[in-house]
């Protein structure tokens, strides 16, 4: 509990400080690059975001209670240190033989294969921050100290570099390198701190951790894929403009999702750990988070509905009025959110209900795309904010209604031991 508390305390204040750098450059951007040309970067952002999603496989998810459960061991966490991350390094090049391939087949992609080939560069610094590593050892003060330098550097630079409606690529070259240059430090610290022997890892062993992770990835990459094609669709279907008031929008509910992230970080690999050898004292702490993390989201977004058109005029400007009604479709998604990180993430992975959970998010995935290709068309950003909304609402209430009929009861008492075993 004392690592639990420290590590939520350091990410909490880095997390802050962390997305101030976000918040500080997006009135600069958006005045200087207008709804059009900030709709294209949030389409590179976007697109950028699937592979980001493939290197990082979630290893969050799968590798750090591995990494939690033989900390002590600097032989087996080693082996799980080199399975991980040259997989990672696999699918990186991967991702970047299809990225060429579409860039050279789908004309819009063509039209932006520079943007998107720099915004590749996010993904292979997600490959070089081993995240999932650090949680997994619950040490994470460095790791967060290096990308929170790297974040910081971000300001500066958007303001020195993006002077002009056409330097798109220049900001997404900003954003490729703040995960690169922490990337590259993080991993020097690491060879030199010498924590971890080098193990060969044979492709026989790399397909097999691929396909161990299979059924999570799927799952847990679709919320990821989901959330990025809804700026990629919207552009299909409405144009850059629609995609721009958007992404304004959502840029602002990730960031306030974002806030959240040092808490289940470091609820994670705790309660991996307790059910794994202390199951009453797993659910005891669950019940804890249930009412810490639902009074934070229940904030968020009563500050985000009705600090809405506030939030816009400073950020934004008038020329981004339309993202106000956004805002305010989208206000309670964090809410949503956050239960649904605690019904699933934080509950049905560690009781190893991962079928249960790849079906609720696969159903969730399938009912995106459905509305969101209805309501786009017709209400444009209105419409891709409220599919937003419509989706994280079945997703919470799919994930409650799934523990209560593997009979967990999550608020009243222990789980059973064979709970939660069925698939």
């Amino acid at each position: 509990m004392a690592s639990f508390k420290k590590n939520f305390t350091i990410l909490m204040t880095l997390q802050v400080s962390t997305y101030l750098a976000p918040l500080l450059t997006l009135p600069w951007l958006a005045r200087v690059l207008g709804p059009s040309e900030y709709g294209r970067l949030s389409f590179g952002l976007a697109f950028s975001a699937y592979f980001i999603s493939l290197t990082n496989y979630s290893f969050s998810l799968t590798a750090t209670p591995k990494v939690s459960i033989n900390r002590e061991s600097r032989e087996l966490r080693s082996q799980v240190f080199w399975e991980t991350i040259l997989t990672q390094a696999a699918l990186a090049v991967a991702g970047l033989f299809v990225i060429v391939a579409l860039t050279s087949f789908i004309p819009y992609l063509e039209e932006n294969r520079w943007l998107l080939l720099i915004g590749y560069g996010q993904a292979v610094g997600a490959m070089l921050i081993p995240t999932w590593y650090f949680q997994g050892i619950e040490d994470l003060g460095v790791l967060s100290v290096l990308v929170f330098l790297g974040r910081a550097l971000s300001i500066p630079a958007m303001y020195l570099f993006v002077r002009h409606h056409d330097d798109v690529d220049i900001a997404m070259a900003v954003n490729a390198l703040v995960p690169l240059l922490s990337g590259i430090a993080i991993c020097t610290y690491l060879y030199f701190r010498r924590e971890l022997n080098f193990v060969r890892v044979s492709l026989k062993t790399i397909i097999a951790r691929l396909k161990e992770g299979w059924s999570v990835f799927i799952a847990t990459s679709l919320v990821d894929i989901y959330a990025s094609s809804n700026i990629v669709l919207l552009t299909f279907i409405s144009g850059n403009v629609a995609a721009g008031y958007f992404a304004a929008g959502d840029k602002l509910i990730r960031a306030a999702l974002n806030m959240l992230q040092p808490l289940k970080t470091a609820a994670y690999p705790r309660v991996s750990f307790l059910m794994h050898h202390a199951r009453e004292d797993a659910f005891a702490f669950l019940r804890k988070m249930f009412v810490l993390q639902g009074s934070i989201v229940s904030l968020i977004s009563l500050c985000i509905f009705f600090g809405a058109p506030l939030a816009v005029k400073l950020l934004y400007g008038p020329q981004f009025l339309p993202t106000v009604d956004v805002l305010r479709w989208m206000a309670f998604v964090p809410l949503m959110v956050g239960l649904s990180d605690l019904f699933g993430v934080q509950t049905m992975l560690p009781l190893g209900m991962k079928a249960q959970f790849s079906r609720v998010l696969i159903g969730s995935a399938v009912l995106n795309f459905a509305l969101l290709a209805v309501l786009a068309k017709y209400f444009g950003e209105l419409g891709a904010a409220a599919t937003v909304l419509i989706v994280e609402t079945c997703v919470a209430a799919a994930m409650a209604y799934t523990l209560h009929l593997q009979g967990v009861p999550f608020l009243k008492r222990p789980v059973p031991e064979e709970a939660g075993s069925g698939t």
